[in-house]
């Protein structure tokens, strides 16, 4: 067979088309790696660097140390789990626990750790707040069980958990540090969140009980590992180049980018935009249709500072309460307007690293001493609410057959969400798994 054709799905004979995929996220990098084994695919990303939330930082000492993505469960993941299988990507298992510590009350205590992590010193006992609270927490997975055994209306997580009558100690001090620490919002937006969307994420992860946790696992080596292996397939990648603009036409679509300062086009016959939402809208532009544009709109995201550093000032005090994640509550009735949790990658990604710990914080940069900050980086994640989970379920819908979309924001938000929205995309435009 000449080197200018490929046999599609359908076992069809054609010649390979020119497709662009716009932003390197892993939603792009699987559309493109699948895409690439049968077309001509030019990979599009604004940044210097391939990845998005794979974001890997070599340290002074060599270390690799991951700020985005860092972990992924053996139980939720298939497709990136098939992705890492298939490229044979280093992986190793991870610690996945959850600390709050709040500086009102000084509670701290820690999930998953089992007894010594719920009452790391004997102060605990004394507070009858937080043992009811304990209790509380096995009446919520029960309740949430059966919130999603029946059928009705949909409420809110506020509203859940006003309707149940659930106290304010625990919303404070349980439930909002949850879904804050998981989706990177604040404790108001956290509230806002559909209770039963909600739910079936906990459920899918072992999280509507106390035992049953999924196992994790981390990338040894650093997420760059994926990264540069999906990289080496692409036909061809464009660093430091941002798209601006896309014109849909009867035979194809023209894209428009800057490069190192200069306006290019270039024609291409399909495009998978995988960006944020507002991004793909603002390439869209007036060019985009009305659907297209509201429904892209309708999806908001949080953007959140974020430190790679290693000042363990942002972590609990007592050694038994330190986790994995470690959500800070400035008192117990406070409502933060940002997310303030830190990460400890020494503990999640099993690092040995002669400066201390290796901790990401979101939000927590007043308490973070600048001597010990290593890099700073802004990450944006997506939010939901009725409103954004409508619009959701109308993705789909607003794709044509050149223009297709494709982001975490198509699932919960997650790696597993951006690798699956990137696999439909291809698939969508006639690609396949590579074999």
């Amino acid at each position: 067979m000449a080197n200018d054709q490929r046999i599609s799905e359908t076992g069809d004979v054609r010649a390979p088309r020119s497709i662009a995929v716009v932003g390197s996220g892993i939603s792009g990098l699987v559309a493109a790696w699948m895409l690439s084994s049968t077309d001509r695919v030019t990979l599009f990303e604004a940044d210097d660097r391939l990845g998005g939330h794979a974001h890997t930082h070599e340290l002074a000492d060599g270390t690799p140390v991951d700020s985005g993505f860092i972990v992924y469960n053996e139980r939720t993941y298939p497709t990136l789990i098939r992705l890492f299988e298939q490229l044979e990507v280093p992986t190793k298992p991870s610690d996945m626990s959850m600390s709050v510590k709040c500086a009102g009350c000084g509670l701290e205590y820690a999930g998953a750790k089992g007894f010594s992590g719920l009452f790391p010193g004997w102060r605990s006992f004394a507070k009858p707040r937080y043992l009811r609270m304990l209790g509380e927490v096995l009446r919520f997975h029960r309740r949430a069980r059966a919130l999603l055994a029946s059928a009705g209306d949909d409420l809110t997580l506020g509203e859940f958990l006003e309707a149940e009558k659930f106290s304010q100690y625990f919303q404070s001090h349980f439930m909002t540090p949850v879904v804050s620490a998981v989706w990177s919002c604040d404790a108001s937006t956290a509230l806002d969140y559909p209770a039963r969307y909600l739910f079936t994420f906990l459920s899918h992860h072992g999280m509507l009980a106390v035992k049953g946790s999924p196992k994790w696992r981390t990338v040894d080596g650093g997420s760059h590992e994926y990264v540069r292996r999906v990289a080496k397939s692409i036909t061809r990648i464009k660093l430091g180049a941002k798209v601006t603009s896309l014109e849909e036409f009867r035979s194809g679509v023209r894209l428009g980018w800057t490069e190192e300062g200069v306006a290019q086009t270039e024609d291409f016959a399909a495009v998978v935009l995988a960006t944020h939402p507002d991004q793909a809208a603002a390439i869209l532009g007036r060019n985009g249709n009305t659907e297209q544009r509201r429904v892209l709109g309708a999806i908001p995201y949080s953007s959140n500072e974020t430190l790679l550093h290693s000042d363990e000032n942002v972590l609990p005090g007592a050694a038994r309460a330190r986790a994995s994640w470690n959500y800070y509550l400035p008192d117990c009735s406070a409502q933060p307007e940002n997310v303030l949790v830190s990460y400890d990658l020494s503990r999640l990604q099993s690092l040995d690293y002669p400066g201390g710990r290796l901790l990401v914080s979101l939000g927590e940069a007043d308490r973070i001493a600048d001597s010990g900050v290593l890099a700073r980086m802004r990450y944006e994640h997506p939010q939901y609410s009725p409103a954004s989970l409508a619009a959701q379920a109308e993705l789909a819908a607003i794709c044509t057959s050149k223009v297709v979309f494709a982001g975490a924001y198509h699932g919960w938000g997650f790696h597993e969400d951006g690798a699956l929205s990137g696999y439909r995309a291809a698939q969508r435009l006639g690609g396949s798994w590579p074999v």
